[in-house]
């Protein structure tokens, strides 16, 4: 199985990053073969729709479980639409722990958005 974490660096140590849709990477673990790969989110600068790019750029990568800090409700549809399961963490930990605290049965699964809907880049 592949699992999917939102990262702000390349590598099972970086920080998990506290965005989905916007996050600069996702680490990739396979449980089977005990590896990673770091995918860039090319989806990051798209003007609208971020979150449901994101889940399609994974999907190419087979991930079935995806880590997130939270998900809005056009990413909770993609998921769903791209038969995969969301889980949230709180805590930013290094990706490494927060895949360990999945498989730990401590994250808690999404199953409708954890926050309002989002109308594309955030403006300062």
């Amino acid at each position: 199985m592949k699992i999917a974490v939102c990262a702000k660096e390349k590598g099972m140590e970086s920080i998990a990053d506290d965005r989905f849709g916007r996050a600069e990477y996702y680490v990739i673990f396979d449980t089977d073969e005990r590896g990673s790969e770091t995918v860039e989110n090319t989806a990051k600068g798209e003007p609208a729709g971020a979150g449901g790019s994101a889940v399609r750029l994974l999907s190419k990568h087979d991930v079935e479980v995806v880590l997130v800090p939270e998900l809005g409700p056009k990413a909770v549809d993609a998921v769903n639409g791209f038969e995969m399961k969301a889980f949230r963490y709180a805590d930013r930990k290094t990706v490494r722990e927060t895949i360990a605290a999945y498989q730990a049965g401590d994250l808690q699964q999404i199953e409708t958005s954890t926050t309002k809907s989002h109308s594309g880049l955030r403006r300062a």
